[in-house]
């Protein structure tokens, strides 16, 4: 079923709610727009809410903190994918994006022309707000609680889960859907439709009633496409168990991933998961699977990936962050130490200082 953005609202007085009353019809791009603090089409009844003091506001901080992103990180990013990645790879026909949340921005700004991105984490997938049906200081306490979230990633590059499972929920955010939709429109796309998903038993996606699903699908369209791009892509978000015990051969999401052979993997702020026995069967599965990797300290042991991949090593490996400390790579800090390494202009993943961040590029042997 397409998710319902059919509202029944009118406006009354400053201080209720929208009550229903008039069928009007708000798009899946009308509310990723709305988010992302860009303007919405002049028919679109999100329209009338664009000067309610919330929504100024909102517009307000959330394109400040787009500018800032921008300048010193997503244009650093953009810049070193298409000279040092995009130019290595062949045009792929999806992304695995394994343990990354909703985070949807980088990997459309390393990659902007894949036409399907699979993105795992274990965050619920939540639902679009009926902004209609909220009095001035509900959306308030909405929008400034989802500007917080986004706040949150663009300073540190990536989403903690357990905080994630702590704010969604509250003030009315509860899941990931919003923040999707709002990646959306920031890596400057439109969202053609919106839906919830669930697997069937041969791993096959259908759509379904918000209750029973595990994934969402979003169809997308570039605004400003090169030649070489899709005409439409996908990004599905699916809330799955990883370890070892939820991810194994004859499940539904096991066989969603088989139908998508190869394809690029990308891995970041990852908790340094794959580097034990309980995810031992993601990992097996990525090495086995894609053609191209790129992934910081956090994600597949080097010395493991180094056996299946050429690796190419940027930045500067300092170790693993405090709370990792057990999760040291030796042969990686030797590897580093040599000065056989190319450099990287940007931070990510737990080193989020430009000098103290790697990443490692794989081309399957």
């Amino acid at each position: 079923m397409v998710v319902a953005f059919a509202l029944m609202a009118v406006k009354t007085d400053a201080q209720d709610t929208l009550s229903p009353a008039v069928p009007i019809q708000v798009t899946p791009n009308d509310y990723a727009r709305f988010f992302a603090g860009l303007p919405v089409r002049a028919q679109s009844p999100l329209q009338k809410l664009m000067t309610q003091p919330a929504a100024v506001a909102h517009t307000v901080e959330t394109q400040k903190l787009t500018k800032k992103w921008e300048s010193y990180r997503l244009s650093q990013i953009r810049t070193w994918a298409r000279q040092e990645i995009q130019p290595k790879i062949a045009r792929q026909a999806v992304l695995k994006y394994m343990f990354g949340g909703p985070d949807f921005v980088h990997v459309a700004t390393l990659f902007p022309e894949i036409p399907e991105y699979v993105l795992v984490g274990m965050e619920p997938l939540g639902s679009i707000p009926d902004f209609f049906q909220m009095t001035p200081a509900q959306m308030n306490s909405y929008l400034s609680h989802l500007s917080f979230s986004l706040r949150s990633i663009s300073e540190r590059n990536f989403f903690i889960t357990k905080e994630m499972k702590e704010d969604f929920g509250k003030e009315g955010v509860d899941g990931v859907f919003p923040v999707l939709l709002y990646f959306s429109a920031l890596t400057g796309h439109e969202v053609l439709d919106a839906r919830y998903v669930t697997l069937d038993p041969d791993g096959k996606p259908v759509t379904c009633e918000a209750a029973a699903a595990t994934g969402v699908w979003i169809q997308i369209r570039p605004l400003n496409p090169s030649p070489q791009a899709p005409p439409t892509q996908s990004l599905y978000y699916f809330k799955t168990d990883l370890s070892d015990s939820g991810f194994k051969a004859g499940t539904p999401f096991h066989k969603f991933l088989v139908a998508r052979p190869g394809g690029i993997g990308y891995l970041k702020a990852a908790s340094y998961l794959m580097h034990t026995e309980n995810f031992s069967n993601i990992r097996n599965f990525l090495v086995g699977d894609c053609r191209y990797i790129l992934q910081d300290a956090s994600g597949i042991p080097a010395d493991f990936l180094a056996q299946y991949y050429n690796l190419t090593y940027y930045g500067n490996y300092i170790g693993p962050i405090d709370m990792f400390s057990e999760f040291d790579q030796p042969g990686l800090r030797s590897i580093y130490q040599s000065g056989n390494v190319k450099k990287l202009p940007f931070g990510t993943g737990y080193r989020m200082k430009d000098e103290h961040s790697i990443q490692l590029f794989g081309v399957r042997k």
